[in-house]
């Protein structure tokens, strides 16, 4: 996905604002000089998508802390497109470093070629060198691969639930007798009561 396409939600989003009414308030507070409109909002949006932080947004819109509180509290919709477009960046991000891992992607890049020139009777009589595009089909990366396999998949499979079993059973291995016994009496209540 394009980041132009992945922008489409989040430009419906901005025209969905009452800019009047936002221009109203902003007319009310030390922003009357600012006027917000559909374009920085989606400017805003674009700025998330590119990885800018909320201090990078205001200094290309000239605010300050205090103004781009107010900014915000008079157009709350400015928080949903700023958070949900970072959110939209990181899918976007994965999805890249997924594709990158597994290879495939199809890149275009220019590199240099000699180019025959020719006579009228097809001699060749010199070369010259030009730039071309060429296409180019990206090959797995085995480390990227394996630095996914491990975080992704230690997440939802391995590493953290082997640690939490770990600590159960050190707890269950560091009980009394006494615990163990209270222990199945509770287990024993609790089907009585589910009525096993």
């Amino acid at each position: 996905m394009e980041k132009k396409q992945a922008l489409d939600p989040i430009k419906q989003l901005a025209n969905s604002v009452d800019m009047r009414t936002v221009n109203k308030l902003l007319q009310e507070t030390d922003l009357h000089d600012f006027e917000m409109t559909k374009q920085t909002i989606t400017n805003i949006a674009e700025w998330c998508l590119n990885g800018e932080s909320d201090e990078e947004i205001k200094k290309r819109l000239s605010l300050n802390k205090y103004q781009w509180g107010i900014l915000l509290t008079c157009c709350p919709t400015l928080l949903i497109v700023m958070q949900e477009t970072r959110s939209l960046a990181e899918v976007l991000i994965a999805g890249s470093l997924y594709q990158t891992a597994i290879g495939g992607k199809i890149i275009k890049k220019q590199q240099l070629a000699r180019k025959h020139i020719y006579n009228d009777d097809g001699k060749v009589i010199g070369e010259e060198i030009v730039k071309e595009w060429v296409e180019e089909e990206l090959p797995p990366n085995p480390l990227l691969l394996k630095y996914l396999a491990e975080k992704k998949l230690n997440e939802k499979l391995g590493k953290d639930t082997a640690e939490e079993q770990k600590d159960f059973k050190n707890v269950v291995n560091n009980m009394t007798k006494e615990d163990l016994a209270l222990l199945e009496a509770m287990k024993k209540n609790g089907e009585n009561l589910n009525g096993e």
